[in-house]
């Protein structure tokens, strides 16, 4: 199954070679300037553990690109994605996607521009940044050149499920309701891992 998701996730990402529309990579500090301006927002695509417990940048609204699926212990697209998109910003808005290393990301802004949202980029180094000789993640990205960062869960930043009004800080979607512990679970597996794919 994850070999599966690669596949798919780098397939998006060079889709925009094929289709002649490749969406623009900004550094960090642009992208913080850019949120600044009117009508142009941060999407935050990494799982909601990561937002929750690896922390995000402020005013980021979370939107994941992927879940993770206790049952098969796997992650599994969000298939309501771009509908989720739609919901919650205007094709005219200008939306700055980031995740963890610039990947998800890069994969997420090329799905919005080809959904017809025009004014996308994605950040590289991603919010964590990339890995030093250790294994840890402490070259570049949003959290480690300095930018604000918080885990304050703002009610009109974190995921609401597509169609419900429910507040969702931890979701994993298991027999239709929330599992705190599998969210933890989630958290383990991708918070400063070096064993996670680089690719996710």
């Amino acid at each position: 199954m994850r070999k599966w998701l690669l596949v798919g996730i780098l397939f998006l990402c060079f889709s925009g070679l094929i289709s002649g529309q490749e969406v623009e990579g900004i550094m960090p500090s642009e992208a913080f300037d850019l949120t600044k301006e009117a009508d142009t927002y941060l999407v935050d695509v990494r799982t909601i553990a990561e937002y929750v417990y690896v922390g995000h940048p402020e005013n980021a609204y979370c939107l994941p690109l992927l879940f993770w699926d206790e049952k098969k212990q796997t992650e599994v697209p969000n298939q309501n994605f771009l509908h989720d998109l739609s919901s919650k910003f205007e094709k005219e808005d200008r939306l700055v996607f980031i995740c963890r290393s610039g990947n998800r990301s890069r994969a997420a802004a090329q799905m919005a521009l080809e959904a017809g949202f025009r004014k996308v980029s994605h950040v590289l180094e991603g919010f964590e940044g990339g890995k030093d000789e250790k294994g840890y993640r402490t070259v570049g990205g949003w959290k480690n050149r300095g930018l604000p960062y918080t885990y304050e869960m703002k009610q009109d930043f974190v995921y609401k499920k597509s169609g419900a009004a429910k507040l969702l800080p931890g979701f994993l979607e298991k027999d239709g309701t929330d599992d705190d512990s599998a969210c933890e679970h989630q958290a383990a597996r991708f918070s400063y891992s070096v064993d996670a794919e680089d690719f996710l």
